[in-house]
């Protein structure tokens, strides 16, 4: 699906680090090491990975200097590229050193960043595997005398020797995109440092998963959009190597579905055949991994498309699930979206991205979570279009221990509104209130200041009220706010559902019934059109609310059915990401520029 091969491979990137006890050294080094580029002269099967950088640090002159000494391979005897020098494939930044003399800790907080054209932490663009930084050679007490050793490590394995200390974040760095590069979050190293010790040094090693160890194809551009069908486009691939230097490997074009584009296997030229999604991939003969450019054909008539992208395979059953809710949802849907280019150059929502979606593309996972019952699936919005603020990226997974509930089909059905804003984006678009007015949140966390939580949340999009009040839905007697959102259960299902002791059976209230029957009303198509979505004027499933009428005086508050189960946890609190006026990624919570973009 990703134009990929899927492969374990890791990178090792070598980078020393100095550091200076009894004294706080955070000079950056202003300028990277030259390279002296030997790979043209080696066989294919050593592109690997070999570097060394030797680093001096001067306390009196407050410096670091750094400089390259060649590494000879013992198999070949040839000398091999540079791989890791400070501020040219990685970049190991320090910040606030200090040294405690009482407690003989000299400590700094530590980021890693990527600085080559490919990801660092994940061996197929889907999953993170982190990135491990580990001690090669030291510490060595260069000024001084006593002994170093790391304090605080995440753990000791074996990389290069045996034993290694080494600290890991659980981060994915992106491929490189200048001016910036993308950093993990700090990370504070620890040292016992006695204080006879002057000055230590040692030596690490950037460990991490790559796509491409032993080089990739890159293929421009990473995502087309052909609008009608016989329209055409050129793609081109290049063969890089692991850091993305360019290779001499010959790039040939295949389609993954010649019925939706085709492609000339040597001029990468691309032709529209069908509407639909598809993958040019191009290839070499040699060990580099494929690339590939995502081409949409914009479908020929208007309407709204949902369309899956399955991360994890899905057995036909759960496919037909699948293919049954969007079609449901496409007949009460009814206005074509503009066509959204979607870029995420991070692990998020289900992968990286780089593709042209019309109308909304949701993808699929179908993994382990929490064993059978507990949480039956998770689901949100990840992307939204610029302007009208309406999903064109979201990600839905299930506990595959679920899968074969007779309610599956249902609880596909409501994961999928959850996609499409429902109870997801209500606060966006400022929808969701109380008797205070709009509520900026709806799941205080402790130490969070007053006021308390909500007793009666409320939906107040003007369509959804004129339905819910309607004497044909039957809250014409309400005696509350309309429209009632869940008020109680938790944070993930309060506040993003319809509440269930007034709607009961309703699909977007937090349970599943134990009846088995769970109507899509009118009330939640006419909530979609307060978002802004066009919506149908029937199709929709017949529903009466069930208890609207205000209890009589003294009667015990409803409480959901015996049997019912509620959908823990359901709704994924995703950062959403969008596009500025200027064309940038930009993270709408809390609405930062990406660097870079």
């Amino acid at each position: 699906m990703f134009g990929i091969r899927r492969t374990l491979d890791r990178l090792t990137l070598v980078l020393p680090l100095f550091v200076l006890a009894a004294c706080a050294d955070d000079a950056p080094v202003t300028s990277p090491v030259s390279v002296t580029d030997t790979e043209s002269a080696e066989p294919a099967s050593n592109r690997g990975v070999v570097a060394s950088v030797n680093c001096a640090a001067d306390i009196a002159k407050g410096t670091l200097l750094c400089g390259e000494v060649p590494v000879v391979d013992p198999e070949t005897g040839l000398q091999r590229v540079t791989l890791g020098g400070q501020l040219l494939y990685v970049w190991l930044r320090s910040f606030s050193p200090s040294y405690n003399a009482t407690t003989e800790i000299f400590q700094a907080d530590v980021q890693v960043a990527n600085l080559i054209p490919q990801g660092l932490g994940s061996s197929d663009g889907l999953t993170t595997t982190g990135i491990k930084v580990f001690h090669h050679t030291g510490p060595v007490v260069t000024s001084g005398t006593g002994t170093v050793t790391v304090e605080n490590p995440d753990g000791f394995d074996m990389f290069t020797g045996s034993n290694q200390p080494y600290f890991e974040y659980l981060s994915y760095l992106p491929a490189f995109d200048p001016p910036t590069a993308f950093g993990t979050s700090l990370k504070t190293w620890r040292w016992n440092v006695p204080p006879t010790v002057t000055t230590f040094e040692f030596t690490v090693f950037v460990d991490a998963d790559v796509v491409g160890e032993n080089g990739y194809v890159q293929m421009t551009p990473g995502s087309a959009l052909l609008a009608t069908v016989g329209a055409t486009t050129t793609v081109v691939g290049e063969a890089k190597d692991v850091v993305g230097r360019a290779l001499s490997s010959t790039v040939t074009y295949t389609s993954s579905d010649p019925t939706i584009a085709s492609v000339d296997l040597n001029t990468g030229l691309v032709q529209a055949v069908s509407p639909g999604v598809v993958d040019i991939i191009g290839s070499t003969v040699g060990p580099e991994v494929d690339g590939r450019t995502r081409v949409t054909v914009a479908p020929a008539t208007s309407g709204f498309d949902i369309r899956f992208e399955f991360v994890t395979p899905a057995t036909p059953t759960e496919q037909a699930a699948f293919t049954s809710a969007a079609t449901k949802w496409e007949g009460l849907v009814t206005g074509d979206l503009p066509t959204e280019l979607v870029q995420l150059p991070f692990i998020f929502c289900g992968g990286v991205a780089d593709e042209y979606v019309d109308d909304l593309t949701i993808r699929v996972a179908i993994t382990p979570i929490d064993g059978p019952g507990g949480i039956l699936g998770q689901a949100g919005p990840c992307w939204l279009r610029s302007g009208s603020n309406l999903p064109a990226l979201g990600v839905m997974q299930f506990d595959s221990d679920d899968t074969g509930r007779p309610d599956f089909g249902d609880v596909v059905l409501h994961e999928m509104g959850h996609v499409l804003g429902v109870g997801s984006l209500w606060e966006t678009f400022n929808l969701l209130s109380d008797d205070n007015g709009p509520l900026d949140d709806c799941f205080p966390v402790p130490g969070d200041p007053p006021p308390p939580l909500t007793t009666d949340p409320y939906f107040s999009g003007t369509a959804a009220i004129a339905t819910f009040t309607s004497v044909a839905f039957g809250g014409d007697m309400y005696a509350g706010n309309a429209v009632p959102a869940e008020n109680d259960h938790g944070a993930g299902t309060r506040c993003v559902h319809w509440r269930e002791t007034v709607l009961d059976n309703e699909l977007m209230t937090g349970f599943a019934e134990s009846s088995g029957t769970m109507p899509l009303s009118e009330l939640t198509v006419k909530s979609l059109a307060d978002m802004g979505y066009a919506v149908a004027a029937s199709g929709w499933d017949p529903f009466t609310c069930p208890a609207c009428a205000p209890p009589a005086p003294g009667a015990p508050p409803a409480a959901p059915e015996a049997g019912d189960y509620q959908l823990l946890n359901d709704v994924l609190f995703l950062p959403l990401y969008s596009r500025d006026a200027q064309g940038r990624v930009i993270e709408v919570r809390p609405g930062e520029v990406r660097p870079g973009r």
